[in-house]
């Protein structure tokens, strides 16, 4: 897994975007031929920068991710036990989410939850800008728009409890391999993330 699976995968994605980027910018038969037209009114354009932009951005929480995460251990299935609510989870309930390594070399998500019309599944693709760092850019529009996952806490002798943060203090998850964990992992969890800076009155089982 290592090799493949850490190549530099800031690089390639920073590069797949200047190129795409050039070939719009010198491609302008693509469009029609007006000559008031500009290279700035490439309508994809703002897609890839908007794209690029999330990639790249920094959070303030990036410093409380967890270092020499041992990802072969981390994938798998985990089960959400609470979560801050978010639009994209709003009315879900009995979440999980499954890491898997793709044939790529990045890893594939694929988030599984019931809604009031049945099961819901929605599959992303997670990269991982420093192999070092719990740190994953996740996207459900691969390779457009990118989302922090930061791994907080994890459980490091068996990798069965995890506390994951987004980029702002209103994202913030508590996973296990389990449906249930022990209140004290629980409280210790919270505890942490309140202390870091995470709205955690704001947690909730669903």
């Amino acid at each position: 897994m290592e090799g493949n699976f850490y190549f530099n995968q800031k690089w390639k994605v920073l590069c797949f975007y200047i190129s795409i980027v050039t070939f719009f910018q010198c491609s302008p038969s693509l469009f029609p031929n007006d000559k008031n037209s500009s290279n700035s009114e490439n309508p994809f354009l703002p897609f890839l920068s908007v794209s690029l932009g999330t990639y790249l951005s920094p959070s303030r929480f990036d410093a409380y991710a967890e270092k020499n995460i041992d990802w072969n251990r981390f994938l798998g299935t985990w089960h959400e036990i609470k979560r801050i609510d978010n639009p994209f989870q709003s009315g879900l309930t009995n979440v999980s989410a499954e890491y898997s390594l793709r044939e790529d070399g990045n890893i594939r998500v694929k988030n599984q939850g019931t809604s009031a019309n049945g099961p819901i599944t929605i599959e992303g693709v997670a990269l991982l800008p420093d192999p070092n760092l719990g740190k994953l850019k996740v996207s459900f529009l691969y390779p457009i728009f990118f989302g922090d996952y930061l791994i907080l806490k994890v459980d490091r002798q068996g990798y069965q409890t995890a506390l994951i943060g987004g980029p702002e203090s209103n994202f913030l998850w508590i996973f296990a391999r389990e449906k249930t964990i022990p209140q004290s992992i629980e409280t210790e969890y919270i505890l942490y993330a309140q202390t870091i800076g995470y709205d955690t009155n704001r947690l909730q089982k669903f």
